[in-house]
């Protein structure tokens, strides 16, 4: 490309990273050159990632109401504001990483890579083996970094199983392929996650109900277990709920927030060393005068932890969140209903392999992309989702042995 060429790249590069995403999409069609800038181009995949992840980060989750309906509800922060939409209860969502989205659809037994803006989608087959047995997929997007991304369920620990975990792996670079493997573990806890599994350095963390926390690299495709901190075994007193201890990021740093009787610790990981260091000791706002968890902590990046937490009076939820001048929480609003397995959202053009799926009938790929254009909608534009019924199967026989 000629020098003249160049600056006027540059220029144009410059007008589109400031329009919306929605348009940023759209102004694909002007040539080539922009075609691959918008997608491939890392620089400017950085710009717009750093523009949006603090402007237009939301929290996107759902509650089942009981009736075959799930209520999908969205909750922005500039300024905050909570809507709140339908979606079948065959549908599931379990993870959202640097603007994509897992979905999972029972009935028609597949996940899908959904990405909301640009509106992408990739289903991608169970493995071979039953998803009854899978304790969770962890979602990880290398976006802006590289065009990737992976995969990887984490099969429930099992006690004839030799104390091995055993992890199936997908890249998006082999859409058709599931691998698996395997790792030892130091103790026998069957179950997992205490909340949402977290992506963080090249990595997906689960953490473990005695505090310990079970890492995959997804670079190396290797796994290990981090220590359980030492001051879980501080004179705190347990609470009640069976919740205490979640794990996230804020502020770019992963983080440990431990919740006891009378002191809520948040600890930050020292990647280094693998040990936790003890950020803050708040006094217990959190836990209700009977010992109870009756909330969840919110990860938005660019803050502290926020927490959610009831109000027993009007069975509301209040927003607190640490006011950087006074360093003290402080309710910033109130919201109806909420989920522990809350999803922090933010926008990007993260790439998703449009890969041929012949394991859907037309009328299941036309319902999969019904849905996927309400959720377009609602995430992105504020348009609740047009109430579909539920998609039934044929036969309720079980597809997988266990």
């Amino acid at each position: 490309m000629a020098n003249d060429d160049r600056r006027d790249f540059d220029a144009l590069r410059d007008v589109i990273a400031i329009l919306p995403l929605k348009e940023i999409v759209q102004n694909k069609l002007l040539s080539k050159n922009v075609s691959d800038m918008v997608s491939h181009d890392v620089q400017f995949a950085r710009i717009l990632f750093n523009r949006y992840k603090d402007s237009s980060t939301s929290l996107i989750y759902t509650v089942y109401n009981g009736l075959d309906r799930l209520q999908f509800y969205k909750i922005s922060f500039n300024p905050i504001t909570q809507i709140e939409s339908i979606l079948p209860d065959d549908i599931e969502l379990m993870a959202s990483c640097n603007g994509l989205i897992l979905i999972e659809f029972e009935n028609i037994r597949c996940y899908c890579v959904f990405n909301p803006v640009t509106g992408e989608h990739q289903l991608v087959t169970y493995p071979n083996s039953s998803p009854n047995n899978i304790e969770d997929v962890g979602l990880a997007v290398e976006y802006p970094n590289a065009d990737r991304y992976k995969l990887v369920a984490v099969y429930k620990l099992e006690e004839n199983s030799n104390q091995f975990y055993k992890f199936c792996v997908l890249s998006s670079e082999q859409p058709g392929v599931w691998r698996e493997i395997q790792v030892r573990t130091i103790s026998f806890l069957p179950a997992l996650p205490s909340g949402p599994h977290v992506y963080w350095e090249d990595s997906l963390y689960w953490v473990r109900n005695d505090g310990s926390v079970l890492a995959f690299d997804t670079k190396r495709d290797e796994a290990t277990l981090i220590n359980r901190p030492e001051f879980l075994d501080l004179d705190y007193d347990r609470i009640l709920s069976g919740q205490d201890k979640w794990l996230g990021i804020a502020q770019g740093i992963l983080t440990l927030v431990c919740i006891f009787r009378t002191r809520t610790i948040i600890a930050t990981f020292d990647s280094a060393n693998k040990i936790w260091t003890i950020f803050r000791t708040l006094d217990n706002f959190i836990v209700d005068q009977d010992g109870y968890f009756r909330g969840c902590p919110v990860w938005i990046d660019s803050k502290q932890v926020s927490f959610l937490v009831r109000d027993l009076q009007t069975w509301h939820y209040h927003l607190y969140e640490c006011n950087p001048n006074t360093n003290v929480y402080e309710t910033v609003a109130v919201v109806p209903m909420i989920n522990p397995h809350t999803f922090c959202f933010h926008p990007t053009l993260a790439s998703v392999h449009n890969t041929p799926y012949n394991d859907a009938t037309a009328d299941e790929q036309t319902y999969i992309a019904t849905i996927l254009n309400g959720i377009n909608g609602f995430i992105i534009e504020d348009i609740p989702v047009e109430v579909l019924p539920v998609l039934q199967n044929d036969d309720d026989e079980e597809f997988y042995d266990d």
